[in-house]
């Protein structure tokens, strides 16, 4: 099938890391790219060969030769985009996150369902092996239902992009690590209720808060507790995290067992511990049933995950086939989103059913 020609709105660093992706593959043809500042959208256009290059979005969105677009904005800019491509005929790939409100949510729902084209939502990790077995082995029950996950994440500076450490553009670690909540849904289904504390401890200028506790039960009996912070001083992932890799531990705790990552000596993997038929001696190691690899410490392989995503864009394009996240997976993350935010102000549990 053709390949399909997009424009990239957006010229900052997410935008550099598709485009390289999509180099490698021949889902697309890269029309055009557009950026408020100049530089930005100048050099990728020249690194990357694009056609051309532009400030104003208007130029890409009102080419009857593109499409699709690419939107790699700040988050606060992505419904306000994603809504008036729409409405201009494009089909939308749009970053994470979805939007900063429900409301807007909304908003770019009804511009998906009036104009019936594609939309599709960048959470990689749907993408990504690691998490999908994960996913699998917690739905299909391997320990038992319902299970205890918590997943602590590392001390890191954050994104390289001032923006996301912005309370007004970005909104700090809450809403960049929308991947993990997107994940949790994914995995558990609707949420019940909610706690949490969020703070912000960095010593650079910034605004939002980039440390976070969040406590979640679901509607399935389910609970799950994570916690990150991009308190570290500086921006940017290299090098990724103070002291520790990125994922320092993960855990599930059911009624039949328990998995865990990394293993005992920090390797790389998933392993499946089963209670059932243990009868281990006292002072005995108790050795895992079952365990499997995890090649990249966050759970998602961008080499791997980004081209998927893409294809699927594609795929849902040409061929019809169902977003693998939509717009209504991204809505549900911001309502959770939200009600963590109502949660550390009122220092209350938020009940969303």
């Amino acid at each position: 099938m053709s390949k399909i020609r997009i424009g990239v709105i957006g010229a900052g660093g997410a935008s550099g890391a598709h485009l390289g992706m999509m180099a490698e593959h021949d889902c697309f043809e890269v029309a055009a790219i557009a950026d408020v500042v100049e530089a930005p959208a100048k050099e990728r256009a020249e690194r990357w060969g694009i056609e051309r290059w532009t400030t104003d979005r208007q130029d890409i969105l009102g080419d009857k030769s593109i499409e699709a677009v690419l939107i790699t904005t700040p988050p606060v800019a992505h419904a306000e985009i994603a809504i008036e491509a729409l409405r201009a005929g494009k089909h939308v790939f749009c970053e994470k996150p979805l939007a900063k409100t429900t409301d807007e949510c909304r908003q770019v729902l009804d511009a998906v369902r009036q104009t019936g084209l594609v939309f599709v939502l960048g959470y990689p990790m749907r993408h990504s092996p690691e998490a999908q077995n994960l996913r699998q082995q917690i739905q299909r029950g391997r320990i038992g239902r319902p299970v205890w996950y918590r997943d602590m994440w590392a001390v890191n500076r954050g994104s390289p992009g001032r923006s996301i450490h912005d309370a007004q553009l970005g909104g700090g670690v809450v809403y960049e690590s929308s991947h993990w909540f997107d994940f949790v849904l994914w995995t558990f289904g609707p949420v019940k209720r909610v706690y949490a504390h969020t703070a912000r401890f960095k010593p650079d200028d910034t605004t939002a808060d980039d440390t976070a506790f969040v406590h979640i039960e679901f509607v399935s009996g389910d609970s799950a507790f994570w916690s990150e912070s991009w308190s570290a001083p500086g921006f940017g992932f290299k090098p990724n995290c103070v002291a520790r890799h990125g994922r320092p531990h993960l855990d599930v705790i059911g009624p039949g067992g328990s998995m865990h990552f990394p293993d005992a000596d920090g390797k790389f993997v998933l392993s499946c511990y089963e209670n059932k038929d243990r009868g281990v001696p006292h002072g005995e190691p108790i050795n895992p049933t079952e365990q499997w690899p995890w090649k990249n410490d966050w759970g998602a392989n961008m080499v791997v995950t980004f081209p998927a995503e893409h294809r699927n864009f594609y795929d849902c394009i040409r061929s019809g086939a169902a977003p693998q996240c939509r717009a209504e997976d991204g809505a549900a993350v911001i309502e959770l989103i939200e009600a963590i935010l109502e949660s550390n102000r009122t220092g209350t549990s938020v009940n969303l059913v």
